[in-house]
């Protein structure tokens, strides 16, 4: 009797362990999905902090963190003009608590320009554009140059004399500038910095003769610089008399997306939801009102609108730098 009492309890263990051992993985320890989020999200940004992207990004996850009823960490996490923050976002757990700032510079221009450990077209999901950055071209207020013009016939008499700077090499302002330079038929010297936040203080340092960023927008109305153009394809409302370097004959463009991003494989459930909080986020008042001052024009996207727009970007400004002699 005793013996097949412990045959029936050796029987019992053994079917919980085959149990345990075909019992499908993915299903042990789930977040029941309507529960989500169950605790606060990291937002990685690839940018140092203090930059208009950095900005922006804290401003919309203050107001997406009251929809969603969990607090939205900033993670910064700088180098490699965006490349380690970016990489980190793709390599991270696709379970929603892990997302991030996806912009042109990262997943349109640098993979063509170099090596990076992830492939912008196949390793994230795409949850909505919040905006685009338009760059104007700055000069100090007491600089010599009032218009593009006088800059770049400075730079045809000087050549390689004169600088500028960006956030960063490979970033889709220093391309830009580049193309404008080729167009014009003249050599200016790009001088990078880690991020706006070493850009702006530079600048008006005299570290160098000009920059682009959208950071700097918010520097003109104090009258310590002066915009010569702006990079986008309209001028800025706050600045309407300020022109772009379309109304100025070049044909180099920037379409420069800013936009919210998470590891592949992660749960359209999830997706929605987070998409869903953003975009009420993006619909206050407050942020609409904040964009313009870092530089950005608030624009829409939804998750597939913006997979679209960042898979056309990443194959024309391809076509466009292998062009220009720029892909490595």
């Amino acid at each position: 009797m005793l013996k097949q009492q412990k045959l029936g309890f050796g029987s019992v263990v053994a079917a919980i362990v085959l149990a345990i051992i075909f019992c499908p993985i993915a299903n042990v320890g789930a977040e029941d999905l309507s529960a989500f989020p169950s605790k606060p999200i990291s937002l990685i940004v690839p940018w140092p902090p203090g930059g208009g992207a950095d900005l922006s990004c804290r401003k919309i996850s203050e107001l997406a963190s009251k929809v969603l009823k969990q607090q939205i960490l900033i993670l910064n996490k700088a180098g490699g003009a965006g490349v380690i923050g970016t990489a980190a976002l793709a390599n991270a757990q696709p379970d929603g608590y892990t997302i991030g700032l996806l912009t042109s510079t990262t997943m349109v221009v640098t993979p063509h320009m170099r090596k990076v450990p992830f492939d912008s077209t196949k390793d994230f999901t795409y949850i909505m554009q919040i905006a685009e950055m338009t760059m104007p071209f700055c000069v100090r207020q007491e600089a010599r140059w009032k218009t593009l013009k006088e800059y770049i016939e400075d730079a045809r008499k000087n050549p390689g004399k004169l600088t500028y700077s960006t956030a960063g090499p490979l970033s889709v302002a220093n391309m830009f500038m580049e193309q404008i330079a080729a167009e014009a038929g003249v050599k200016i010297t790009h001088i990078p910095v880690q991020g706006d936040s070493e850009l702006v203080p530079q600048l008006l340092g005299g570290h160098f003769d000009g920059g682009v960023s959208n950071a700097l927008t918010s520097h003109l109305a104090s009258g310590k610089l002066r915009a010569l153009a702006m990079a986008g394809d309209s001028r800025i409302r706050e600045y309407p008399d300020v022109p772009t370097f379309s109304e100025l004959g070049y044909k180099a463009k920037m379409n420069n997306f800013f936009g919210l991003g998470a590891p592949k494989n992660v749960d359209p459930v999830i997706i929605n939801k987070l998409q869903d909080a953003f975009k009420k986020a993006w619909d206050d008042p407050s942020f609409k009102k904040f964009e313009p001052t870092v530089g950005h024009t608030p624009v829409f996207r939804d998750s597939q609108a913006f997979t679209q727009l960042a898979l056309k970007e990443f194959e024309e400004k391809g076509r466009v730098l292998k062009a220009f002699g720029a892909v490595k």
